[in-house]
């Protein structure tokens, strides 16, 4: 029975370091590529940073997706739009001949969604005027208002909005964005290994309920019914110089608590100075029952991985419940990380 044991073992062990062989792929909207830019050049990250594969190069154009390829053999992809971004990996994995194992995606969140356009029309719409903005804009104006105060009022609308499924917020991409966007391009999810990873390196992208349905269903949308995962954080992430194991988490404990936070922050400008344990939404395909994908918590961790995690991981089983809040449910929230705000609709 040991002999078998081990041998099982190792067959595990075999099938790990030949699926973390894959493609890893790295992708940034343009102005979280600028941030790193400049805080890069403030503080260095060194070569194994777990942010420096995200540093946008001096003198990049930024009219339309870049691609390159890292020392370590993964690849980083600069885009502004959905469309751009899926487009890029398919051309990765065809040059490369090879299917992606791991697909990091980074930029600011909301919960259920990122903030950047699905495509070239939505991108020079009114409702992306702020994202536009911030992606053409300066780097130290990416940097200061990465570093900005988040208020309690702020935190609170963003946990209303994650418990209510009826409602869409201006210039995001979200479940039906990205089902949209597979529909149009059907090889990206052919892209993929049947054990691959999707990680969304963002705030609060799996918070709620309407965390939790995004996990799920990008899961259903993008990845093969294999032993693949993806990832959604449930706090605000963490991710700068001070972070070189990738991201952070922080949130709110109490009034006191983000007082002291934003009072250090704003002037120390130090990430892990305020970060705290967070939790990390995680859907998996349930074999025994054909078709569905299932949800669990991931909690205590420090950070949010970047590389290809072991492909049996399971987490606390936890399903949130639509709670709504009696308040107005307000008509516009900060993005965070941002000085931009993104308009809510009830639908």
């Amino acid at each position: 029975m040991r002999i078998l044991l081990t041998a099982f073992i190792s067959i595990l062990v075999s099938i790990s370091a030949m699926a973390s062989n894959g493609l890893v792929i790295h992708t940034t909207e343009f102005g979280v590529g600028k941030f790193h830019r400049y805080d890069n050049k403030v503080h260095a990250y060194g070569a194994n940073h777990a942010w420096a594969p995200y540093i946008l190069a001096d003198g990049a154009a930024t009219d339309k997706a870049l691609i390159r390829k890292n020392a370590d053999g993964s690849y980083t992809v600069f885009f502004s739009t959905l469309d751009e971004m899926m487009a890029s990996v398919v051309q990765i994995s065809a040059s490369e001949n090879k299917k992606v194992s791991v697909l990091n995606v980074h930029g600011h969140g909301l919960p259920g969604a990122m903030w950047f356009p699905k495509d070239d029309r939505a991108l020079k719409g009114f409702m992306c005027m702020d994202w536009r903005q911030a992606a053409s804009g300066s780097d130290v104006d990416n940097y200061n208002q990465y570093y900005g105060a988040v208020t309690v009022d702020e935190i609170m609308q963003i946990r209303q909005v994650s418990n209510n499924p009826n409602v869409h917020m201006g210039c995001t991409t979200g479940v039906s964005e990205w089902r949209d966007g597979v529909a149009k391009n059907a090889a990206f999810k052919a892209a993929f290994e049947n054990d691959a990873q999707l990680h969304f390196v963002s705030c609060v992208v799996g918070l709620g309920s309407v965390g939790d349905s995004f996990t799920k269903d990008i899961a259903a949308i993008v990845l093969p019914n294999g032993t693949g995962h993806v990832e959604t954080s449930m706090a605000f992430g963490l991710g700068d110089w001070s972070m070189p194991q990738g991201m952070g988490f922080w949130d709110y404990q109490s009034d006191e608590q983000v007082a002291r936070d934003n009072s250090k922050y704003t002037t120390h400008q130090n990430d892990s100075e305020i970060a705290q344990k967070g939790s990390i939404r995680l859907a998996s395909y349930n074999a025994q029952a054909a078709g569905q994908w299932s949800t669990s918590v991931l909690a205590d961790r420090d950070f949010m991985s970047m590389g290809f995690e072991p492909a049996q991981l399971r987490g606390v089983a936890a399903n949130p419940k639509i709670s709504l809040s009696t308040e107005p449910m307000p008509t516009r929230v900060r993005v965070p990380g941002t000085n931009a705000y993104v308009s809510v609709e009830q639908r």
